[in-house]
């Protein structure tokens, strides 16, 4: 194991993935831990989990924070079993940030398939994403404990169908995390409870209108120019916002294991809701902090609607439905594509967009120019 844990004794934390924002998060939370720890890094390429708990041990003894690291090699997007590791090591939190399909494909790798995605939507990768972190909550749940699963594979549509399946999760990480952290500090603002943002993953990018933009509130009073200060963070490279919402995502696994620590900030996906919101975290506890005169119910609808951007809608039953623009897009490639689903169809879609990917990525991509991709979580 690497680094040296002191003290009382270390709760433990699985990281499922090594990719670059676990990456990002690994290392974040090396240096932000208010106490002892230590993160489980889960990959199928144990010499990547090998090389990022070195370097998070490195971060974690510049720091002189009680946090070590231990790698671990499984296949989970595989099908490896993630319920011995679970049941022997009975971790505070489980992190989920592997998925089928990795945000970056959009930038780096164009074909016919991030066409696609282009096309129809991010929501239309939703089996690609949903499938595995099913089966890791579920996992959870069976090894025992009170492990907290933490999601941050496209949070916003992920979490509610996950939890309408009856496995709860506590909340996401990125989004409206990284815009909100890429807010303040365009504001100057180091307190957190002082900004309320609305956001769904779709606001990564401008919406086609400007009412359809996220919303913001600093010290309770509406945020007028918001729509210009998030042009220009979404101008930045998009590993930046992937950094910031990385570092938010520890100071929230620090209020999950750390309870007299809390967390005052935001977050996608919590208790299931679609889209992003302002939350407090204390342990176990999520709680939305909205604005003055804003009812739960009011933004739950606000971010339902915004989840149109991305071209699917998960309703509080955890059914999913593509927009009629996405599903045309998806038909062209997949006539069958189903109209709507539900968790219990995940495993059967996963595998048809497997081999429907495998068959897009082999043909050359038609889109021009600069469009909406998805590497921030």
């Amino acid at each position: 194991m690497t680094g040296a844990v002191t003290g009382r004794p270390a709760r433990g934390v699985v990281v499922l993935g090594t990719g670059a924002f676990a990456g990002a998060l690994v290392r974040s939370f090396a240096h932000l831990a208010s106490g002892p720890a230590t993160v489980h890094v889960v990959s199928r390429d144990l010499g990547r989990a090998r090389d990022l708990c070195a370097v998070a041990g490195a971060h974690a003894a510049l720091a002189g924070t009680a946090v070590g690291f231990s790698p671990h090699a499984l296949d989970v997007p595989g099908g490896d079993d993630l319920r011995p590791l679970l049941a022997r090591v009975r971790p505070a939190a489980l992190v989920l940030c592997a998925s089928d399909q990795s945000p970056a494909e959009m930038r780096s790798t164009p074909s016919a398939w991030t066409d696609l995605v282009r096309t129809a939507g991010f929501g239309v990768t939703l089996p690609l994403q949903a499938a595995v972190v099913l089966r890791c909550a579920r996992a959870s749940a069976e090894a025992g404990g009170d492990t907290a699963v933490i999601n941050a594979c496209f949070p916003d549509a992920v979490n509610g169908m996950v939890y309408a399946a009856g496995v709860p999760v506590l909340c996401g990480l990125g989004n409206v995390s990284s815009l909100a952290m890429a807010l303040r500090a365009h504001l100057g603002v180091r307190e957190g409870s002082r900004l309320r943002l609305l956001a769904h993953h779709a606001h990564l990018h401008p919406p086609p209108s400007p009412a359809e933009e996220a919303l913001a509130w600093l010290d309770d009073r509406p945020l007028g120019d918001v729509a210009d200060i998030l042009g220009l963070i979404r101008a930045r490279p998009r590993e930046h916002l992937n950094e910031m919402g990385a570092a938010e995502g520890a100071a929230v696994l620090d209020a999950v294991l750390h309870e007299e620590r809390g967390y005052a900030g935001h977050v996608p996906g919590p208790r299931g809701l679609p889209g992003g919101y302002p939350v407090t975290i204390t342990g176990r506890d999520v709680t939305l902090r909205l604005p003055p005169e804003t009812a739960e119910g009011e933004a739950v609808a606000w971010n339902t609607a915004r989840a149109e951007l991305d071209g699917l809608v998960v309703d509080r039953h955890g059914t999913a439905r593509p927009t009629p623009r996405a599903l045309r897009a998806l038909r062209r490639h997949w006539p069958d594509a189903p109209a709507a689903f539900g968790p219990r169809d995940l495993d059967d879609l996963r595998a048809e967009q497997l081999r429907l990917r495998r068959r897009l990525r082999g043909l050359p991509s038609h889109h021009s120019g600069e469009g909406p991709d998805t590497a921030a979580r």
